[in-house]
């Protein structure tokens, strides 16, 4: 059951992850052309828009696709699909609202919108935009359900469509734009581009309603009829919302911080360092590209939340403490495998980097790339940050990632205005700020995990060896990269390099046990390739009589059922031998 537990959670990272892979090589394919052929200025608007929709975004969708995962993910593990098809029922129509009313205010006050933010000229892109908040609202609610649900497949495909539309669509457009139309070329262009973007959304929210329509179907047999009473509407919608807007308010936090820390970009850098608005665009369009950037590897984790919620909590939901543990530190292990050696090659290799991806725009990927490297020493916190908000969701502690982001996004704040003031560092400083404000969220994350996870594996212990590996991998592949330098150029000469690092970081991972075998057998042909490792099982501990008890969740803070019904059935006072009982549940 443990096995089958953590294969499920790895298989749907994996497939998310796979996804996520094709989606950000296809996302480069969208972003690189237009970085590269619409000015800074332009790019300003594009980025503008997206940090305004994704305030939207977060106060329509965040908590309650975690909410509606974690319900579903409940009702399916006790084989109650029909109370599964109850919550997606309630959710879907609640999205449906949230979502048109928030693409009405944001197409009819775009204007208002795009004047406080410090840049009038982004309103067309901000309208333009504006469907798309609708259509990734309905996703949302259906990604959330066959999370829930552990099939992953759904989800993946989605996203896959949506970044080849976006591309054939929102770069076609652009190029014609820029081809054909002579006043403020780079305006227009921005909003064909994102014109793009809405098309994709629709298609994407098309294909997942006919997969949800399929899946009806298969479950028509399957549905027992003499299932417990269904959960009234209006009580699924209040577990819904109890259990949302906590995850809602932490994760609008987030978008908050990024739209509030571009209006104080755009002001400070006027007012406090001096710019003109030109330039004050020119450097917010520079930060931008650098943040997109900074963004690539970061999202490779999010997979790994997005699986880990639903296994998790059905793991919680089973009393099962070991499998609990478990699960927690593969997470943990597996997102520091990916952030900590992206980390330190984007450091390395931040000016290649830029010069490669904005080759055509020479003066942009020489401002671009410190503040790349800057913003780099936070992707393996921004990864964890992710991971930990799972893990204490998972637990019912959706309150406390939301305290912890807040006394973050002070910190953020405070920093960002202080600093972009200044002229010698202005646009660095809300480099600067990012990176301070995610390791302050993280600390405070990881200290709430360990009072509800004591026996977890230390992270510590976890980071030491992945962290020696990623010295090992840069020096290494940097060493390569200057070589090669002194016979091809720079833009070239990073792509051999970063595959070298590759390479060397996993040889460099198993050497210094950054992986256990339980890890590696997870991978497809795992089996195979732990044996060409030359990788053995560990040994199980040996526990005593007793101490099993004592390893057990502390009652206060386990995670509540999503389905608190007077009709549930008892459970037991006693916690029995391995299994922990939550204190509402007594």
């Amino acid at each position: 059951m443990a096995h089958d537990t953590k294969q499920s959670f790895m298989k749907g990272a994996a497939i998310l992850t796979a996804s996520t892979l094709i989606v950000k090589l296809l996302g480069l394919l969208f972003s690189i052309p237009l970085a590269n052929f619409i000015d800074p200025e332009g790019m300003s608007h594009f980025y503008i828009a997206y940090n305004i929709f994704g305030l939207f975004l977060m106060l329509s969708t965040a908590g309650l696709p975690v909410a509606v995962s974690r319900m579903v993910g409940t009702a399916t593990s006790q084989g109650r699909l029909r109370e599964a098809d109850r919550v997606f029922s309630v959710a879907f129509w609640l999205f449906f609202s949230l979502g048109l009313f928030g693409c009405l205010v944001m197409f009819f006050g775009a204007d208002q919108i795009a004047q406080w933010y410090g840049s009038p000229d982004a309103n067309y892109a901000i309208m333009a935009l504006a469907p798309t908040l609708f259509f990734i609202s309905i996703e949302s609610s259906l990604r959330g359900y066959f999370q829930g649900r552990s099939n992953m497949v759904p989800t993946a495909t989605s996203q896959t469509i949506e970044a080849v539309t976006k591309v054939i669509i929102g770069v076609g457009l652009a190029f014609y734009i820029i081809r054909n139309v002579t006043v403020d070329r780079d305006r227009w262009a921005a909003v064909g581009a994102i014109i793009g973007v809405s098309v994709s959304a629709g298609l994407g929210a098309a294909y997942l309603l006919s997969c949800k329509f399929v899946q009806s179907r298969r479950d028509r047999g399957r549905r027992l009829e003499d299932e417990e009473p269904l959960t009234s509407r209006q009580q699924t919608l209040l577990n819904l919302v109890r259990f949302a807007v906590p995850i809602t308010i932490g994760s609008c936090f987030l978008s908050l911080l990024d739209t509030v820390d571009g209006a104080i970009l755009m002001q400070r850098l006027q007012t406090g360092a001096g710019f003109t608005q030109e330039m004050a665009d020119w450097w917010n369009g520079t930060l931008g590209n650098a943040r997109k950037f900074f963004d690539l590897p970061g999202a490779f984790v999010v997979p790994i939340s997005t699986s880990l919620l639903p296994i998790l909590s059905g793991a919680i939901a089973a009393k099962d403490q070991r499998q609990v543990d478990r699960i927690s530190s593969t997470a943990l292990r597996v997102t520091l495998l990916i952030g900590i050696p992206s980390s330190v090659g984007m450091a390395i290799f931040a000016r290649p980097i830029c010069q490669l991806l904005l080759y055509n725009q020479p003066e942009v990927a020489e401002s671009a790339a410190p503040l790349l490297t800057m913003l780099s020493l936070a992707i393996a916190f921004s990864g964890l940050l992710f991971t930990t908000n799972s893990i204490l969701q998972s637990f019912g502690r959706a309150t406390r990632p939301v305290v912890d982001m807040a006394v973050g996004g002070v910190v953020k704040v405070v920093l960002s205005y202080v600093l972009i003031g200044i002229p010698e560092i202005a646009a660095m400083g809300s480099a600067i700020s990012t990176v301070v404000s995610y390791v302050v969220m993280v600390v405070l994350n990881l200290i709430a995990i360990r009072s509800s996870l004591p026996h977890m594996d230390s992270i510590v212990k976890t980071a030491l060896p992945l962290l020696l590996s990623a010295g090992v991998m840069g020096g290494i592949s940097y060493g390569f990269y200057w070589v090669l330098t002194r016979w091809i150029s720079p833009q070239i000469a990073v792509l051999p390099a970063i595959i070298l690092a590759i390479v060397v970081y996993a040889v460099c991972v198993v050497l210094f046990r950054g992986v256990s075998y339980d890890d590696v057998v997870m991978l497809p042909k795992g089996q195979t390739l732990a044996r060409l490792l030359r990788m053995k099982p560990e040994e199980a501990p040996q526990v005593l009589p007793g101490e099993e008890a004592a390893q057990s969740l502390p009652a206060a803070e386990t995670a509540p059922q999503a389905d608190p019904s007077p009709r549930a059935p008892v459970r037991e006072k006693r916690s029995r031998r391995g299994k922990y009982t939550p204190r509402h549940m007594r």
